[in-house]
Formats: structure tokens, sequence, C-alpha cells
């Protein structure tokens, strides 16, 4: 992978420029938004945008991995994958370093950048890649009528040691055998580990969890020994996903998404419902988000009727279709105070504490994705004992600065 985004990066000095500045722009009868299926937008919609633009948006759906090599497997021949591309925040350092995706900051007007949320996760070395369409902070969520068994309520847990102990007595008393549904993956390590205040990178991009002082260390191996005190079930290893066990009332502590009580609360989907909650996250309370844009391929020939079909995505009655259909929260800001006011969010205010605490992870660096991946298999491997928790650490941020190293 490294030697081709290495190759990809090469091919985008040497490639042609697909469309000119001084060039003007004809209007398509025909453009290609290639999505992932939560981003897909209505055929009412697109027939709504046909009338008022006169363009057809054929739209290409497909799961992450088929549409992340399509794209750069497109890059790679320097053709076009398809005008408009979905860019799920894994994918921008990959997307924007190979040269698929075209800087945006030229055609996208100031004022727009300030109705959405979410513009500095798409920026990469200063230069904005994507216009955000969705808005999704990992957030924890919880069962508020098992935890009151114990005598405990959500805002009791300032801590993660306060955590450990009602989880602990949540198993003890019988309550849940696996109190916690946390996956033995990079996420529940991240969501520990920013709570606790770690960064688990300095300025420059060096690891800073592999040192015992720092809260990345104690996050890593806090989340091993919830595991091996059997808070965790075995199959959150070989089965990381870790909401179907929440929804089915099996676990009291879930590490959820922004939106993740739509499904919580819906007893046709979950036995959970409807006591869940949001739980603020304890200690210092970061978190970061996963959220999604939209992208320009930088071979597009047309470009400007691109960004207008990007605008129109970003119109309130879009992004209402997106929420209210694939449960996606406005990246516009001023329909997600609507809906927040309206009280059609649920757990609205917990949430609205909880954005206070956003703080970004490096997915804008090429590194990145396969960092995440390994950070995985490290946390596999302690808790498998195939490694102790200190070598697994060690490993991973040697691992870090090699990879950062071949990127260079």
């Amino acid at each position: 992978m490294k030697k081709l985004f290495i190759f990809l990066s090469i091919l985008t000095v040497l490639a042609p420029v697909a469309f000119s500045a001084g060039q003007v722009e004809e209007t398509p009868k025909k453009l290609v938004y290639m999505s992932l299926p939560w981003g897909t937008p209505s055929e009412e919609l697109l027939a709504k945008f046909k009338a008022s633009s006169g363009i057809t948006v054929e739209v290409t759906t497909l799961d992450v991995k088929p549409l992340r090599d399509k794209v750069m497997t497109a890059t790679a021949g320097k053709v076009n994958p398809a005008d408009i591309i979905f860019v799920g925040i894994d994918e921008i350092g990959i997307f924007a370093s190979a040269g698929a995706i075209r800087k945006l900051d030229d055609l996208v007007p100031k004022d727009v950048w300030d109705k959405v949320y979410g513009k500095q996760f798409f920026q990469v070395n200063g230069d904005t890649f994507s216009v955000p369409i969705y808005q999704q902070m990992v957030m924890i969520d919880y069962d508020k009528a098992a935890l009151s068994k114990v005598g405990w309520k959500g805002e009791d847990i300032k801590t993660w040691e306060d955590f450990e102990k009602v989880s602990v007595m949540l198993k003890e008393q019988g309550v849940s055998q696996y109190p916690i549904s946390f996956g033995i993956r990079s996420w529940s390590w991240y969501l520990m580990a920013l709570s606790m205040g770690s960064t688990l990178f300095d300025e420059k991009m060096n690891p800073t969890f592999d040192k015992a002082s720092d809260p990345g260390y104690r996050a890593f191996v806090k989340l091993i020994d919830y595991y091996k005190k059997g808070l965790i079930s075995p199959e959150r290893v070989s089965s990381p996903n870790p909401h179907p066990a929440f929804w089915a009332a099996q676990s009291v502590f879930h590490q959820a998404w922004q939106g993740s009580l739509t499904i919580a609360n819906d007893p046709e989907r979950s036995k959970v419902a409807p006591n869940a909650d949001y739980l603020l996250l304890p200690e210092k309370h970061f978190t970061w988000s996963l959220p999604a844009g939209l992208g320009i391929s930088s071979f597009t020939r047309y470009p400007k009727a691109s960004w207008e079909f990007i605008e129109f995505m970003i119109s309130e009655e879009a992004q209402l279709y997106l929420f209210e259909t694939h449960g996606m929260f406005p990246a516009l800001k001023s329909l997600f105070q609507k809906l927040g006011a309206e009280g059609k969010i649920d757990g609205y205010e917990v949430m609205e504490e909880q954005a206070r605490y956003l703080v970004p992870l490096p997915y804008n660096t090429p590194w990145f994705a396969e960092f995440n991946n390994e950070a995985t298999n490290a946390l596999v491997r302690a808790a498998r004992g195939e490694q102790t928790v200190e070598e697994a650490i060690e490993a991973l941020a040697d691992y870090q600065r090699k990879l950062k190293e071949e990127y260079k």
C-alpha cells in the first residue's frame, strides 16, 4: 500500500490538469456521484436537482473498501472514477495525498464553510478537500435501568475508575455478565485515551502513547485489563462490533456514536428501549469525530457543476433527508440546532455538551489508515496473550515511527 501511495503521488505531479481555471466550463448533461449507501439522496431529491440545474446525477453506491479501491485504481490510471466522491474521514488522507480529489478552497465560497460543522477534519496541509455532509462524534451510551439496579446514575461516573467500579458491581451482582460492550479495536482505545487527556501523538506526529506517564498508555492497559477481568465479552476480540450486544441488552455500556440512541431507544430494534442515554465521557471528556464529506475528482471536466451538486447536498432539504432516512446528523449548523430545539434529537443536551470536547485524530496523514489497522492488531495480540501489554505498546509505537518515515 505504501508504494502505491508514493506512486500515485508521483502520478499526481506528472498528470495533466483535467480542467484549467482559465477555461469556460460547459454545463454537463450528467454527473456521476460515487457514494456509500448512507450518503445517497432520494430519487425525489435527484429530480429536484435536475429540475433546477438541468443536470442528471447518476448515483453509484458501493461499500467502503470497493469505493476506496475504485478511486485509487482510477487515480493510478489518471482517469475519472466519478465527478463527486463520498469521502469518509478514513479516506481523506489517502485520497488527498494520492491526488484523487482536488482542493476546494478556490471553488467553495468562504461563507459556506461557516454554515457547516467539521471543515477542519477535511484539511490536509492547510487545504480543504471535502465539504462535510454529516457529523458523527464517537460517544458512549448506556442502559439507565440496568445501571439503577446497582444504585448508580450516569452522572455519577466521573472517572474511568468509577466506570470500572460500577462495571464490576454490575457483573458481581448478576445484572450483566459482560457489562462493557467495547470492541478490542483501535476505536475503543482512542475513546478512552482521548477522554483521559492523551493526544496520542505530539505536534510532529511522533507517538506519545508509549510513555508510561501518558494517558494513552494507561488507556491501552486499562482496556486490556477490562477484557481480562471478564468485563468485556471474548466475542469482542474476533467480532469487535459492539452494537448488537448492547441492543440485545447483553451489556450496560456501549461504544456508540452520535445518533446511536435512534436505534437503542427504538423498541422494534433494541431491547434496551426506552432506557438508553448518552454518557458524557469521563475525566477530560475529549472525543473525536468520524464525519464524512463530499469531494470533487481531480480528473472531472466539471468541477463547478460538481460543486453545484455538493451545495445542493448541504441544503436543509437534503440534510434533513439524510438525517431522517439514514440517521446521519446534519453538518448544516442551522438544521442541527433547529432539530435540537424542536426536541427531535434524542439525547441532544449531552450531545451538545460532548461536542465542546471534540479533537481531531490525524486522519489527514497518508499513514494513519495503516496505523489504525495495526493498533487493532496490537490490542488483539495483547488480549490473546501473544504479547504483554508493554510489548504491544512498544511494537505499535515503533511501527508508527517507521511508517511515518516511509511516507516522507
